[in-house]
């Protein structure tokens, strides 16, 4: 499981499934070796993933070789890294971290998620739209009703166990990133701390080494004059599949 949300894909492709009847894993000396690892130091997680995230095979470039593709459509030998849309929970994460309001904070007691219409009776609690900047391990899960924010990007039914969980393209994640007011909320707060902390002249490059890692490109500055303001552009960076995706 540790290998599959590294990766995207388990050794064995059934993360609920290790028996007869399901398939068999793609490496089966490479999880036998992960195993005596994860067993030799001390059935540490965090050493084994540090072991996954430092591994050649994560440093891959997404772009497949033809032939390797020809052979491994389904990219079980990792020939090239899957491109991977972030979880619910990284995205609310990103957004935040992005926009300088993420509260890093260890521990502490759990968030009521913002909800568009609370219900007393069925303990459906208001909580601050940005959720006071928590990390979203941090909301608070009820079993009536999950954070509705994180719903639109696959987050999985609160009664329900799940290995692994859907991924979806769907419609209704673009509405989000367009119209929610999370959403709406840190592209306001993220252009205000521009104005406050960065030169105009720096402010495009600034943007997009926040959000996408990269400096834009001259068409993109060019495009990005005709925005009027920086909550826009903000909003903008939001939404795009760069922000989403893992390359």
């Amino acid at each position: 499981r540790l290998w599959h949300h590294v990766f995207g894909r388990g050794l064995v492709p059934t993360t609920d499934n290790f028996g007869r009847l399901a398939d068999p894993p793609a490496h089966p000396e490479l999880l036998d070796h992960l195993a005596r690892t994860f067993l030799q130091n001390g059935w540490s997680t965090k050493q084994l993933l540090r072991e996954l995230l430092l591994s050649e095979a994560f440093r891959q470039s997404s772009t497949p070789n033809p032939q390797a593709k020809e052979k491994d459509p389904q990219n079980a030998f990792l020939h090239h890294y899957p491109l991977r849309r972030l979880d619910a929970e990284s995205v609310r994460d990103a957004i935040l971290a992005v926009s300088g309001r993420l509260d890093a904070t260890l521990y502490g007691p759990s968030i009521q998620p913002h909800r568009a219409e609370p219900v007393a009776y069925r303990r459906l609690f208001q909580g601050p739209l940005d959720g006071h900047g928590r990390r979203s391990v941090y909301l608070k899960i009820t079993r009536m009703q999950g954070p509705q924010f994180l719903e639109a990007f696959d987050f999985p039914p609160p009664l329900q166990s799940r290995g692994n969980r859907d991924v979806t393209n769907v419609p209704s994640q673009a509405l989000a990133l367009l119209n929610d007011p999370f959403v709406l909320q840190q592209s306001q707060f993220w252009a205000a701390q521009l104005e406050e902390h960065v030169p105009p002249a720096a402010r495009l490059r600034h943007l997009f080494r926040k959000a996408l890692g990269r400096p834009p490109t001259p068409q993109e500055i060019d495009l990005y004059k005709a925005l009027p303001d920086g909550p826009r552009i903000a909003h903008t960076l939001f939404n795009a599949k760069e922000f989403l995706y893992i390359p």
